[in-house]
C-alpha cells in the first residue's frame, strides 16, 4: 500500500458510477451529474467512470471521452476479467434482483477494480468518490492501494429499498444487508442523502447527513402552454415526473390513473418522464414522455403531487417542486428525509386522504400562493454549489451535516434574470478630462494589477460572467490591458466605459486584449459636450476614436449620454447621429449631481419631449418611457426609496476594494465589506450581504439614484420598484 499524501487545492476527484448518465433524465443521473458539475465549478478536476470499457469522462469545459490505452484496454478482455456469466452468478447468489445487477457488479468484477486503479494512477486522484455501494469497492481498493480518500454516497439505504420493492427472501435480504453494511464499514466516509438514511444505517461516525441539491438557475419564471402543447382540457393542471418504470414512481402513477384522474371534474394530469404507461392515458390523464424543458413544465403548472407509497432517498422532484416555487401535495413517505412541515411548505396526507387534500389545494389559490413562496425560499439554500461545498469539506476530512443557508435569491419571486451577472468595477480614480457631473478626476488612484486578477478569480468563483470597468478614466490604468486578457481567460465578457479619447491611442491593444465592448461617453454636440467634459476638442477625439471602431468592426460599439440640464435639448440629435454612425445608443439622466438635475421648467419640457419623439422611433425607450418620465419626480426628490437588484443581478467594487450593491461609488451606507480583507466568494454568501440584499429588496434604498436597475427589477420580478 502506498502511502497516503495530503489533499492538493484544487481537489482530483474519481467519480465511480452507474453509466446512463447522459442525457440527465432520471433522478440518480442528475444527482450525479449535477455534484459533479458544481465540484468543477467550484475549481476541482473531476473524471466520471463508469462500466465502459473504452473510455472514461475528464472534464475539459465539457464532458470529454479520454480512452484508455491499448494495452490496457486489451487487459479488460483476459478471460478471468471478462468471466460475466460468473459474476452474474455470484451476484445472484448474494440474492440481488437481475434486473439491478449492473449496480451491484463492481462488487465481484476485477476489471472494475482495475479500471479504479487505472484511473488512480492516470489522474492522480485525491478522492475517490463511489454512487451506490456496489461502486464503492473499486473505489476503495485504490483508494487503499495507491492513496486518497474513499467516500461513499448512498442515494437510499440499498437492503432497505430492495426490502419494500422487490420480494426477496429473508435470507437473501440478510446476505444483501451484510454486504452493505461491510462496505459502509471500509469506506472512509459515507455521505447519507437524509437524516432517516443515516438512522437506518446505524449512525455510524463516519455517515455524513448531505442532501441532493436542486438547480435553481434552471427556475426563471418561464412558462409554456401545457394546456395547449398536450391538448388538455380546460381547468387546472397537476404534475408528476420521474422515471415512470421505477417502481415507486410506477405505482404513482397508477395511483393517479384509477383515484385522482376520476374525481377530476375539470383539469387534468401530466405525468412526463422515460417509459410512461400509455395504457393508462385518459381525458384527465396524459403523459408526455421525457422533456428537455422539465424546469419549464414545472413552473407551467398549477399543482405538484407527490403521491409516493415506497422508496427510500431524498425526493429531487420535490426539491425541484420547491424551487420553481409550486404548491406540492404529497404523501409523508413521498417527502421522506426533507425538514418541510405540512401546512407550511406542502401539503401532506395519507393515501386515504390524498385525493381531497389535492381537491383542497386546487380550490385555493391563496393557499397555493403561500405555500409556493415558503416552498421557493426552503429551496433556496440548497443548490448544487452549496452542496458541492459540503462534498468538498467531507473529502478533505473536515466533515460535517449539512446547514441549509438561504440563497441569495431567497427573498426574490422566481424570476428570469435581468442580466448575466456582472460586476462593475471602478478600477482606477483619476481622468484627463474634467467633467462636471463627476469628480472622480482628482487625486488619482488604482486598483493593484495584480489584485484586480485575484479578485478576477473570485469572481468567476461566484459566477460573474460580465466585466464592466470603469474609472476615472480605466485607460490610464497601468495594467488594463492585462486585466482585461485576465478577465476573458476566465470566460468573461469585458466591457470598457471611456471617454474615447485615448482609444486611438491604444487601439491595437485593445484589440489584442479581447475586449468585448467599448461605451464610449458622448454628452453633446461638439461645444456643449466640450463643455461640460473640461476640455477642448474632447468631442472630436472621441467621435474619431468611435468611428474607427464601428468601422474596424472587432469590438461592440455603444454611446452612453448622461442628460443633464445643460444639454437635454441635444439628446435627439446626438441619438441621430450616433444611430446614422451604427452605433447601439444608451441614456439616462444625470445622477448625484443636484446642479445639473432636470428641474427647471424648461429642461422638463425638453425632457419629455425628447421622450416621446425617441419613444415613437425605438421601441427599447417605449418600454421605459414610464421610466424616463418618473425620472423627474427623482430630481425633484420625490421618488423616495427604491428597490433594485444590486448584489443579486450586479455588483460594484471600488479601487480600494469596497464592494456595493452598484455604481454610486460615494454612496454613504452602500459599502458591505471589502474584497481586499475578506474573499468576495465568502462575502457573497455571508449573513451581513444577504441582510443588504433583503433590505434593497424589502425597505429600498434611499441613497439617491435612478438608472436602469429599476427597469431591470420590473421586467424581471413583475414587482414594482417602489417600496409597498
Amino acid at each position: 500500500m502506498l502511502a497516503p499524501r495530503s489533499l492538493g487545492n484544487p481537489l482530483r476527484i474519481g467519480i465511480f458510477t452507474r453509466g446512463d448518465l447522459f442525457p440527465a433524465n432520471h433522478g440518480a443521473a442528475v444527482k450525479i451529474v449535477r455534484t459533479a458539475e458544481a465540484l468543477v465549478r467550484a475549481g476541482d478536476h473531476v473524471v466520471l467512470v463508469s462500466d465502459d470499457r473504452d473510455a472514461y469522462l475528464r472534464w475539459q469545459d465539457g464532458w470529454k471521452c479520454v480512452a484508455y490505452e491499448r494495452r490496457f484496454r486489451a487487459l479488460q478482455e483476459a478471460p478471468f476479467l471478462r468471466d460475466q456469466a460468473r459474476f452474474e452468478r455470484w451476484l445472484a447468489r448474494i440474492g440481488y434482483p437481475l434486473d439491478e445487477h449492473f449496480l451491484y457488479r463492481p462488487v465481484v468484477d476485477p476489471a472494475w477494480w482495475a479500471r479504479a486503479l487505472y484511473v488512480g494512477l492516470r489522474e492522480r486522484l485525491d478522492v475517490y468518490q463511489a454512487e451506490f455501494p456496489g461502486y464503492a469497492v473499486p473505489a476503495q481498493i485504490a483508494s487503499r492501494l495507491l492513496g486518497g480518500r474513499s467516500v461513499l454516497v448512498q442515494h437510499n439505504v440499498e437492503h432497505d429499498r430492495l426490502r419494500q420493492m422487490a420480494g426477496l427472501s429473508p435470507g437473501a435480504l440478510r446476505r444483501i444487508r451484510l454486504v452493505e453494511e461491510a462496505i459502509v464499514r471500509a469506506v472512509d466516509e459515507v455521505i447519507a442523502v437524509s437524516e432517516d438514511d443515516r438512522q437506518r444505517m446505524g449512525a455510524r461516525e463516519n455517515i455524513r447527513h448531505v442532501p441532493h441539491g436542486v438547480d435553481l438557475a434552471a427556475f426563471t419564471g418561464r412558462r409554456i402552454n401545457l394546456r395547449r402543447r398536450y391538448d388538455l382540457p380546460p381547468g387546472p393542471v397537476i404534475f408528476f415526473h420521474g422515471t415512470l418504470h421505477y417502481a415507486p414512481n410506477a405505482e404513482a402513477v397508477r395511483w393517479l390513473a384509477s383515484e385522482l384522474a376520476p374525481s377530476l371534474k375539470e383539469g387534468s394530469i401530466l405525468c412526463a418522464g422515460l417509459s410512461p404507461p400509455v395504457e393508462l392515458a385518459g381525458e384527465r390523464l396524459r403523459f408526455s414522455g421525457p422533456v428537455d424543458d422539465l424546469a419549464a413544465h414545472i413552473e407551467s403548472a398549477d399543482l405538484c403531487a407527490c403521491p409516493l407509497f415506497a422508496g427510500g432517498g431524498t425526493r429531487m422532484k420535490l426539491m425541484e417542486y420547491f424551487a420553481a416555487g409550486k404548491a406540492v401535495v404529497s404523501t409523508p413517505l413521498g417527502a421522506e428525509g426533507l425538514d418541510v412541515r405540512h401546512e407550511e411548505h406542502l401539503l401532506l396526507a395519507d393515501r386515504d386522504a390524498l385525493v381531497p387534500t389535492i381537491h383542497r389545494a386546487l380550490a385555493d389559490a391563496k393557499l397555493r400562493k403561500r405555500l409556493g413562496a415558503n416552498a421557493r425560499r426552503w429551496a433556496s439554500g440548497r443548490d448544487w454549489s452549496a452542496v458541492a461545498g459540503a462534498y468538498r469539506a467531507i473529502h478533505r476530512g473536515e466533515g460535517r451535516d449539512f446547514v441549509a443557508r438561504p440563497g441569495i435569491e431567497a427573498h426574490l419571486p422566481p424570476r428570469l434574470p435581468s442580466k448575466p451577472l456582472t460586476m462593475l468595477l471602478l478600477v482606477n480614480r483619476g481622468c484627463n478630462l474634467r467633467c462636471s457631473f463627476c469628480d472622480l478626476w482628482d487625486r488619482p488612484e488604482q486598483m493593484p494589477t495584480e489584485r484586480a486578477i485575484r479578485l478576477l478569480d473570485e469572481a468567476a468563483a461566484i459566477g460573474t460572467k460580465t466585466l464592466v470597468i470603469t474609472g476615472g478614466e480605466p485607460l490610464l490604468h497601468d495594467g488594463i490591458f492585462d486585466i482585461v486578457r485576465a478577465a476573458r481567460s476566465r470566460g468573461l465578457s469585458v466591457n470598457i466605459t471611456t471617454n474615447g479619447t485615448l482609444v486611438e491611442r491604444h487601439y491595437d491593444a485593445l484589440v489584442e486584449s479581447g475586449v468585448s465592448s467599448l461605451s464610449f461617453s458622448i454628452d453633446g454636440t461638439p461645444a456643449t459636450h466640450d463643455r461640460i467634459r473640461g476640455q477642448k476638442g474632447a468631442h472630436g477625439r472621441t467621435w474619431k476614436a468611435l468611428l474607427r471602431t464601428i468601422h474596424d468592426g472587432r469590438i461592440d460599439t455603444a454611446v452612453y449620454f448622461v442628460v443633464t440640464r445643460e444639454n437635454v435639448g441635444e439628446l435627439v440629435t446626438v441619438y441621430e447621429q450616433v444611430r446614422a454612425a451604427g452605433a447601439r445608443f444608451d441614456f439616462w439622466p444625470v445622477n448625484d449631481a443636484k446642479d445639473q438635475y432636470l428641474t427647471p421648467p424648461d429642461a422638463k419640457a425638453a425632457w419629455l419631449a425628447a421622450i416621446d419623439t425617441l419613444s415613437r422611433r425605438d421601441a427599447d425607450v417605449a418600454a421605459k418611457a414610464h421610466y424616463y418620465a418618473e425620472a423627474l419626480g427623482y430630481h425633484a426628490g420625490e421618488t423616495g426609496a427604491v428597490r433594485c437588484l444590486g448584489l443579486v443581478d450586479q455588483y460594484g467594487v471600488t479601487y480600494e476594494g469596497d464592494l456595493l450593491p452598484c455604481c454610486v461609488w460615494g454612496g454613504d451606507g452602500l459599502v458591505v465589506g471589502n474584497v481586499f480583507e475578506r474573499p468576495l466568494r465568502e462575502l457573497w454568501a455571508s449573513r451581513e450581504v444577504q441582510a443588504h440584499r433583503e433590505k434593497l429588496w424589502g425597505k429600498g434604498c434611499t441613497v439617491g439614484c435612478y438608472n436602469h436597475s429599476l427597469y431591470e427589477l420590473v421586467a424581471c420580478t413583475g414587482e414594482s420598484h417602489r417600496v409597498g
